[in-house]
């Protein structure tokens, strides 16, 4: 009795430890399966002016990595251990020589796409011809009226 009690808790620790556990990707596997696709990336440009290459986290680039999982964990090439989702950024120096995870917020809050314009906030200054006189509107029908001059 005492051997299949052993049996089945060693059993169910087994199973337990396959199904709960997590891979961590390592850096040199990343470079070997991304460095193509941010090869062929845009560079980007964050707001101090650092430019880098970066590829977001999505299906083909998790089937390209031998994975379903999301969140899934990788080696960043400062040795740290990171936790990525879907949308998240693999960012790399222009001359690919290293990859990090940045969040997919702060990656879009910070990073422009080099090629596209940046973007201007406009002040638009209001002058007395853009305003509506309120007696040339009909408050029966909401229509402005033609005013001939």
């Amino acid at each position: 009795m005492k051997k299949k009690l052993v049996m089945l808790m060693g059993i169910f620790s087994l199973l337990g430890s396959i199904t709960y556990s997590t891979e961590i990707i390592p850096e040199d596997y990343l470079m070997e399966k991304l460095l193509i696709k941010l090869d062929n990336s845009p560079s980007y440009v964050s707001n101090d002016g650092e430019t880098l290459k970066a590829v977001q986290l999505n299906n083909e680039i998790l089937k390209s990595l031998n994975t379903n999982e999301n969140p899934i964990y990788i080696f960043d090439s400062d040795g740290e251990e990171k936790l990525m989702r879907k949308g998240d950024y693999f960012v790399s120096s222009p001359r690919l020589s290293s990859i990090y995870v940045i969040q997919k917020d702060e990656f879009e809050n910070k990073f422009r796409n080099e090629n596209l314009p940046e973007k201007e906030m406009k002040t638009v200054v209001e002058t007395e011809e853009d305003k509506i006189n309120p007696t040339d509107v009909d408050a029966g029908n909401m229509d402005i009226k033609e005013i001939g001059q």
